[in-house]
């Protein structure tokens, strides 16, 4: 049997569709992932899971679409298990990510080094990898994402995540870790793999070359306020040349990059605020210089990563998916699934989620596709 199994079960009842996908995933293995649509009982499978695997890590994920085998899927549970020969792991959820997580950081340290993880390495980026699974809703990511990144000395620890979702109904989103939930909280799970690793990340966007300047922001509510120096509606709607009251409509296909090292990071707005404010899915600084995107075809797009994401591999096992809300909506809009779908299937064992933000290293990003594989590398 390989080092991961994937499953997907489209049934509405919940122990029905755990009784599916739990027949396909190893017997005994090291790590659990589940991604649950609010369809099921969150609780229910939380408990059918650790009662079935009870020597294993289990984490579970409520979601705004599942990932499965086959690709995208909508109102399903997508499970992904790992076997004990993939690697030693150990998982942690840190409880209140917006307002305290520094109280976990010992935790965090604590359970690096069980698996021998130096966090003094200078060459941390060989050391192991975390995959985080915050909930949405609270705005705690990014406090999340430094509290992680602070336990090492040097910069480059690979981080892969998503946000928990709760099908765009905006109420709730749950996590747990080994029967325990949380709506507040978020899990850190520390691998390190026996198996060589890739992370690929996609957007289908590119730079329209407007740039505009962030000049009154407030980054821990994650609202702009100005930019260049009037109310951010009104800049942002001259840029694309359209009324203030049409910019809502263009969220989805224009929204703004921020460039790292020449890498082009996502900040998606999804709401206007009073005033001429705009509240955003991350954070966005003051003073910041950001470009104005336009959409690329998402299916040549998603061609184009996989050829580029399976060379990197002699075999690839399995893929772990993390996926944007805001993709997802796009995607069924233009009824794209079919097309996408008939590329996501070809790779092995896939899983994952529709999320409500992505975690890449120190970053949250929006709109994006990230992607992490394991297996063999050249």
């Amino acid at each position: 049997m390989p080092h991961i199994q994937s499953a997907l079960s489209t049934i509405r009842d919940t122990t029905q569709a755990f009784r599916e996908v739990s027949v396909q995933l190893h017997a005994d293995p090291a790590l659990i992932l589940f991604f649950a649509s609010t369809v099921h009982s969150f609780e229910q499978l939380t408990i059918l899971f650790r009662e079935t695997y009870p020597n294993c890590e289990v984490v579970g994920v409520t979601t705004t679409g599942e990932i499965g085998p086959q690709g995208f899927s909508d109102q399903s549970l997508s499970v992904q298990s790992f076997a004990q020969e993939f690697g030693q792991i150990e998982a942690l959820l840190i409880d209140n990510i917006e307002k305290y997580p520094i109280f976990d950081r010992n935790k965090l340290m604590h359970s690096a080094g069980k698996l021998g993880i130096r966090v003094e390495s200078e060459q941390i980026n060989k050391e192991g990898l975390a995959l985080i699974f915050p909930t949405g809703l609270v705005a705690g990511e990014e406090k999340m994402l430094s509290i992680v990144n602070s336990i090492f000395h040097h910069d480059g620890f690979p981080i892969f995540g998503g946000t928990a979702g709760d099908d765009a109904k905006f109420v709730q989103t749950t996590v747990s870790l080994n029967g325990w939930q949380s709506s507040k909280g978020g899990v850190v799970v520390f691998i390190k793999p026996n198996l060589d690793f890739y992370i690929q990340k996609e957007n289908i966007f590119t730079s329209t070359g407007i740039t505009l300047k962030i000049t009154k922001a407030d980054a821990e509510k994650r609202i702009v306020y100005e930019i260049n120096h009037e109310p951010a509606t009104k800049a942002y709607a001259r840029a694309l040349g359209i009324s203030e009251q049409q910019l809502p409509q263009y969220f989805m296909t224009n929204p703004l990059g921020r460039r790292f090292n020449e890498e082009l990071l996502i900040a998606s707005p999804f709401q206007v605020e009073a005033n001429g404010a705009l509240a955003f899915y991350c954070q966005v600084f003051q003073d910041a210089v950001v470009e104005l995107l336009e959409p690329k075809d998402p299916v040549q797009t998603l061609q184009n990563t996989l050829v580029e994401f399976t060379s990197k591999f002699d075999k690839l096992e399995g893929v772990l998916a993390c996926n944007c809300i805001l993709r997802k909506l796009q995607f069924q809009e233009q009824r794209l699934f079919p097309a996408l779908n008939n590329q996501l299937s070809q790779l092995p064992n896939l899983a994952g989620f529709s999320s409500y933000g992505e975690q890449l290293n120190k970053s949250l990003i929006n709109q994006t596709l990230l992607l992490i594989g394991f297996g063999k590398r050249g």
